[in-house]
C-alpha cells in the first residue's frame, strides 16, 4: 500500500495510512475535487486512466522538443584541415559520446525525472514507483528491444554491428549495472543507498563514457577504428563541398547519365541511413498526437529497393552519352589526323616528311586536301624575290581502301644567315569519301586534332626549322597549367617541347609529386619515360585526373622531368627546376557547371531536409505547427479523423510547449534546458 509522509523528523521513513484514493488518503496531486474519494471507483478509475494517458502524451510532446534540442546541439560541426590541405567538416560531438549522454538522456528523460521527483517528494525515500521506473526501462531495452531487433531480421538477410568494440563495452556495463545494484542493496547496507555508494555509482557514468570513447577511437583494437560505412554526413549541415563529393560518388556508382533529380532522390533515401533512434521515437509520437510527420524514415531494404527502382525507371528515358550516335546509325566513322602534332628539321636537311594517318573504318577510298601555311618561316615566292625558308606545297592525299598512312614532303631551303628557330604549318582539310569496297556501307571521314582528339574542320601540324645541329633543350609547353574536373575520371595530356635543336634521340624520366592534391584521391600517381626521336619536337605525358567532387576549391600537383639522356640535350635553366629538372605545376579546378548543379541541388535538398527536421527555427513556426493538424503537413495524404481527434485533445499541451525557445536559438542550448525544466 502507498505510504504517507511521516509527520516526524526529516529523513524518517514514511508511515502507513489510508490509500490515496480511499477515505482521507491523498498524494501529490490526488484528490483534485472535494469528496472525490467517495465517488464510484469504476468511474474514477476510467477518469484517472484518461488523465494519466493525457499527461503521458503531453510528456511525449515536450520530449519531442527536448530531443530536437539534443539533435541541434549534437549535430554542430567544425572545419578540419587534412594533411593535404583539404578541408572537411566533422561533428563536434563524438557520435558514441552523444549517444551515451544527451541522446540517452533525451530518450529516457520521462522515467528519470519521474523517479527523481518521487524521491525528493518522499524525503529521499523510494516510493511505489521508485527506481523500478529506470531499472524496468533498462531491462526492457536490454532484453525485449534487442530480442525484437534480432527476431525482426527477414529470413536470409544479415545485420552486422558496426561499432563492435563500443557494443562490447556497453553490453558488459549493462550487465554489471545489475550486479552492482545487488551489491549496493543487499551488501553492506541492505535496502539503503549510502552517500559513498551513490557517488560511486554516479562516477561510473563518466567512466563508461570515457571507456566507450576510447573503444570508438580504436585504442582497444590496435589503433584501428572499425569501418562504419559512408564517410560523408548526409544531413542539413552538409556543406556544398561535401554535396559535390557525394554527387560524384553517386554518379560513379550509378553512371554519369544519372540526372540531377535522380541524384537528389538517392541522397534523400541515403540520408535516412543516418537517422538515430531518437528520430524514430519522435516520428512515432507525432503520428499518435497528430503532429507534423517526419520524412525519409524508410527501412534499409525499402531504401535499396527505392534506389533500384529510380535507376531502373531512369534507364527507360535517359540515354548515356557514351551510347549516343549520329542520326544515321548505319554510318561508320573514318578519322584522319597527323601522326605527330609537331616536327623539327635542321635547316640543311633538305626536306621534312610529315606523316598523315587514318584509323577507324578502312573500307573506303578517302581523299583529303593539304597545304602549307606560313608562320615565322616564310615560303619562297614564285618570282624568287625572297630567299624564303621552305617551298610551299599543296595537293591531295588519296587513301586507298586499307591504306593507313601517307607522307607529305616539304622542301627546306638553306641559307648562310643566322636565324632563330622558325616554324610553318601543314594543314589538312575537306576530307571526302570517293568510293567504298562495300557499296551498302556508308563511311563518314572526319579530321581529328592530334593533341585534343576532338573533331576539327582543319587539322594542323607545326614544323620548326632549326638553325643548328644541337640536340636541343627540353621544357614544358607552360610552367603552370590548369585542368577542370569533370563528373568522371579523365586523362589530362601535357606537352613536352624540344627547342633549339632536334638532332638525335632524347630520353628523360618523369614522375608526379603531391602538392595540395593527393595521389590516389585527386589524381593517379604515374612515372615513366619521355622519348623524342631524331627530328621529333613534342611528346605527351598523360596523367589521370580523378573525379572527387569539388566546390570552389582547387588543388595542385607537379609533374617533374629529370635524368635527361641525349648527346648535348639539357633542360631549360630559366624554367622551374633549373638545369637539373623541369617542373610543371598542374592546378585542378572545380567544374563550373558542376558547381551550378550543386547549387541547384542544395536548394532542393534544403527543402527536403527541412521537412525531416525535428526542431524549429522560430516561434511563429512552432505555434503554426501547434495549431494545425499534422503541423500543417503538405503531404499528399490527408489527415484522418483520428488525427483531428488527437490534435483537438492535445492542443493545450501543444500551445504550452510551443513557448519553448526554438532549437535554432543559441545552437539548441536554451531549448534544451527550458524543455527539460518543463
Amino acid at each position: 500500500a502507498p505510504l504517507a509522509r511521516s509527520p516526524g523528523a526529516i529523513g524518517a521513513p514514511p508511515m502507513a495510512g489510508d490509500r490515496i484514493c480511499e477515505g482521507d488518503g491523498g498524494g501529490l496531486l490526488l484528490p483534485v475535487f472535494p469528496n472525490e474519494n467517495s465517488w464510484d471507483k469504476k468511474a474514477r478509475a476510467f477518469m484517472y486512466f484518461v488523465a494519466l494517458s493525457w499527461c503521458f502524451l503531453g510528456v511525449s510532446i515536450v520530449a519531442d522538443i527536448f530531443m530536437g534540442a539534443i539533435e541541434s546541439v549534437t549535430s554542430k560541426r567544425r572545419p578540419k584541415k587534412l594533411p593535404g590541405g583539404r578541408t572537411v567538416y566533422v561533428k563536434i560531438w563524438n557520435p558514441t559520446v552523444a549517444n551515451l549522454t544527451l541522446m540517452a538522456l533525451g530518450s529516457s528523460a520521462p522515467e528519470i525525472l519521474l523517479s527523481v521527483i518521487e524521491i525528493f517528494a518522499n524525503s529521499m525515500f523510494s516510493g511505489e514507483l521508485g527506481p523500478s521506473t529506470i531499472v524496468g526501462s533498462a531491462a526492457f531495452n536490454l532484453l525485449i528491444i534487442i530480442a525484437i531487433c534480432v527476431s525482426s531480421i527477414p529470413e536470409g538477410e544479415v545485420r552486422k554491428i558496426k561499432e563492435l568494440p563500443v557494443y562490447c563495452v556497453t553490453a558488459v556495463c549493462s550487465v554489471f549495472a545489475y550486479i552492482w545494484l545487488l551489491i549496493v542493496l543487499l551488501g553492506r547496507s541492505p535496502n539503503v543507498v549510502e552517500v559513498w555508494e551513490g557517488v560511486a555509482t554516479f562516477m561510473m557514468f563518466p567512466l563508461l563514457v570515457l571507456v566507450a570513447w576510447l573503444a570508438d577511437k580504436g585504442y582497444f583494437t590496435g589503433g584501428v577504428k572499425p569501418d562504419i560505412g559512408i564517410g560523408t554526413v548526409v544531413s542539413v549541415d552538409m556543406s556544398k563541398e561535401e554535396l559535390a563529393e557525394l554527387d560524384v560518388q553517386i554518379r560513379k556508382e550509378y553512371g554519369c547519365d544519372v540526372t540531377d533529380e535522380m541524384v537528389q532522390k538517392i541522397i534523400a533515401l541515403r540520408s535516412a541511413e543516418t537517422r538515430s533512434r531518437m528520430h524514430y521515437r519522435v516520428a512515432a509520437t507525432r503520428s499518435m498526437t497528430g503532429g507534423k510527420r517526419l520524412k525519409g524514415l524508410e527501412g534499409p531494404k525499402t531504401r535499396m529497393s527505392n534506389i533500384t527502382d529510380i535507376i531502373r525507371k531512369s534507364s527507360r528515358r535517359v540515354v548515356p552519352v557514351t551510347e549516343m550516335v549520329d542520326e544515321d546509325t548505319d554510318v561508320e566513322q573514318c578519322f584522319i589526323e597527323f601522326a605527330t602534332a609537331s616536327y623539327a628539321v635542321i635547316e640543311n636537311a633538305g626536306s621534312v616528311k610529315v606523316k598523315v594517318a587514318r584509323r577507324g573504318c578502312l573500307d573506303a577510298e578517302v581523299v583529303v586536301k593539304y597545304k602549307t601555311r606560313d608562320g615565322t618561316a616564310k615560303a619562297q615566292n614564285d618570282d624568287l624575290s625572297n630567299n624564303g625558308d621552305y617551298i610551299q606545297a599543296e595537293g591531295l592525299l588519296t587513301f586507298s581502301p586499307g591504306e593507313v598512312e601517307h607522307t607529305i614532303e616539304v622542301k627546306i631551303l638553306d641559307d648562310n644567315t643566322y636565324e632563330e628557330d622558325e616554324e610553318f604549318y601543314v594543314d589538312i582539310f575537306e576530307p571526302i569519301m570517293m568510293c567504298s569496297v562495300m557499296p551498302e556501307k556508308r563511311v563518314r571521314p572526319k579530321l581529328v586534332d592530334n593533341l585534343t582528339g576532338k573533331e576539327v574542320r582543319v587539322a594542323s601540324a607545326k614544323v620548326t626549322i632549326i638553325d643548328d645541329d644541337s640536340a636541343g633543350t627540353l621544357l614544358w609547353a607552360t610552367e603552370e597549367t590548369s585542368v577542370e574536373e569533370t563528373s568522371a575520371d579523365f586523362d589530362a595530356i601535357f606537352e613536352v617541347h624540344r627547342k633549339f635543336g632536334s638532332k638525335g634521340k632524347i630520353v628523360c624520366k618523369y614522375e608526379t609529386e603531391n602538392g595540395s592534391a593527393i595521389a590516389g584521391t585527386d589524381y593517379e600517381r604515374c612515372e615513366g619515360e619521355v622519348e623524342l626521336d631524331d627530328g621529333i619536337c613534342t611528346a605527351k605525358v598523360t596523367v589521370k585526373i580523378l573525379a572527387r567532387g569539388r566546390y570552389g576549391t582547387s588543388e595542385t600537383f607537379r609533374v617533374v622531368l629529370k635524368d635527361i639522356n641525349g648527346h648535348g640535350a639539357k633542360f631549360d635553366p630559366s624554367t622551374d627546376g633549373g638545369e637539373d629538372s623541369c617542373i610543371l605545376t598542374v592546378r585542378i579546378n572545380a567544374d563550373r557547371k558542376s558547381m551550378e548543379r550543386v547549387d541547384k541541388m542544395m536548394s532542393h535538398m534544403m527543402v527536403r531536409w527541412e521537412k525531416a527536421k525535428i526542431g524549429h527555427s522560430s516561434w511563429a513556426e512552432q505555434f503554426s505547427e501547434a495549431i494545425h493538424v499534422n503541423g500543417g503537413d503538405d503531404s499528399e495524404v490527408d489527415p484522418t479523423i483520428l488525427d483531428y481527434c488527437m490534435h483537438a485533445l492535445l492542443l493545450p499541451w501543444k500551445l504550452v510547449f510551443a513557448c519553448c525557445p526554438p532549437t535554432d536559438f543559441c545552437g539548441g542550448g536554451v531549448c534544451f534546458f527550458v524543455s527539460l525544466f518543463m
